[in-house]
């Protein structure tokens, strides 16, 4: 079969990326032919040209052009729709990532004191339902009805309890084009079982704990990246922002590390690096098959985002998550506000593997762990248990990716 894949695969975002060679190896390992739906909204490209250093979008740009079977360039539903009629596809697979992120008007609503009203602040694109084709609302006006399915699509912690009745609707009408959907968590599986009133939603994992089967560009070996980048072979990386820490707490854990016999290195996120003093850095830009490479290859992760984990729980190394996921809610009309672990996708991952001991939320907990102790984490580390869970997670990947192959499959019949 052509099989379209619609997806986030071109933002300057490593595991963004990742997860999508994954989906597009496996498609080409069953032998079908996928064509990557190039979608990418203009103001969604704008904000990262923000946020991005310009080096490092350049290198995803690049890396975007290489690797993947890329459509014409799509920027608005219409050119989506004129786009996809003339790819003369025999489904389409809409996944996976944090495709079905949503702000509800409630939470961007504020009172205004220059207007004296309220007004509601700007939302990006994909932060909508009618700017965000991952919702599906394209497939209805498409010429010739063309089958789709989700796998594995991800809400972003959305606090959908707070949507109103019409947003709601508006949403259930959207995804109702889907002949078959599938979530990443449980809090986006509660989420579309909320709002389409239906229950049996299945909880597939992210593409990525499937990447060494699927990958279908070289991963760099352990000597060339250590050669490349003058790593040593204990070399453990550090990835932080300087929003939630100070250099003096990271190069603490740095100073931790060294007691240890193990080498500190800074390692970027797209955004920029925070050095925190450490001596020796991995500067940007950075290629995502080598910031993948220089997980896998290393003694373990400390630091913050939810790919960088499961790239280590694929690959059985040593991680200690900083968690900067995750919403905080009233249970009840009269609790008060408290933090709930299971908005985060990162939380339900590191838990769902029994490593929730190697994982410190920054919006549950107030005091942050000692450094020695998140060293403690990484040395004692059970990669026994990890690589079990990753073989789980590879199984439960083929079961899910069948299911949304062979939907395809018997709606061509």
């Amino acid at each position: 079969m052509k099989i379209g894949v619609l997806t986030y695969h071109c933002p300057p975002n490593f595991g963004a990326q990742l997860q999508a060679i994954s989906t597009i190896g496996y498609l080409r390992r069953m032998g079908h032919e996928p064509v990557m739906i190039h979608w990418y909204a203009k103001d969604l490209e704008e904000m990262y040209s923000r946020r991005i250093p310009k080096e490092q979008i350049l290198c995803h740009e690049e890396f975007t052009k290489k690797v993947f079977p890329l459509s014409r360039r799509c920027q608005t539903e219409q050119e989506l729709i004129v786009e996809i009629n003339s790819l003369h596809l025999d489904g389409i697979i809409v996944g996976s990532d944090a495709l079905f992120k949503y702000t509800p008007k409630r939470n961007r609503r504020y009172f205004s004191k220059r207007k004296l009203k309220y007004v509601y602040n700007d939302a990006l694109s994909c932060e909508l339902i009618d700017g965000n084709p991952f919702f599906g609302g394209f497939l209805g006006k498409l010429e010739e009805k063309i089958p789709a399915v989700v796998y594995a699509a991800s809400s972003q912690n959305c606090p959908f309890k707070l949507m109103s009745k019409k947003e709601r609707q508006q949403m259930k009408d959207a995804l109702s084009h889907y002949k078959y959907i599938s979530t990443r968590d449980t809090w986006t599986r509660q989420m579309i079982e909320t709002v389409m009133q239906i229950s049996g939603i299945r909880v597939f994992p992210d593409p990525v704990f499937s990447f060494n089967q699927n990958c279908y560009i070289p991963i760099p070996t352990k000597e060339e990246i250590l050669n490349k980048y003058g790593l040593r072979q204990d070399y453990v990386l550090l990835s932080f922002s300087d929003w939630y820490n100070s250099p003096e707490y990271v190069g603490g854990i740095a100073a931790e590390l060294e007691k240890a016999g193990l080498q500190p290195v800074a390692f970027p996120m797209p955004e920029k690096l925070f050095s925190a003093g450490i001596s020796k850095c991995i500067n940007l830009p950075l290629s995502p098959i080598d910031w993948y490479s220089l997980i896998i290859h290393s003694q373990g992760y400390i630091g913050e985002r939810m790919h960088p984990i499961v790239v280590c729980l694929h690959n059985a190394i040593p991680f200690f998550c900083f968690d900067e996921y995750g919403i905080k809610e009233n249970k009840s009309l009269f609790s008060k506000v408290a933090y709930n672990p299971t908005s985060s996708k990162t939380y339900l991952i590191v838990s769902e593997a029994d490593f929730t001991d190697n994982l410190y939320s920054y919006k549950g907990q107030e005091k942050l762990p000692m450094p020695k102790d998140v060293v403690t984490q990484i040395q004692k580390f059970n990669c026994k248990k990890c690589k079990q869970f990753a073989l789980q997670k590879g199984r439960k990947y083929e079961e899910g990716m069948k299911k949304v192959l062979d939907s395809l499959l018997i709606l061509n019949k």
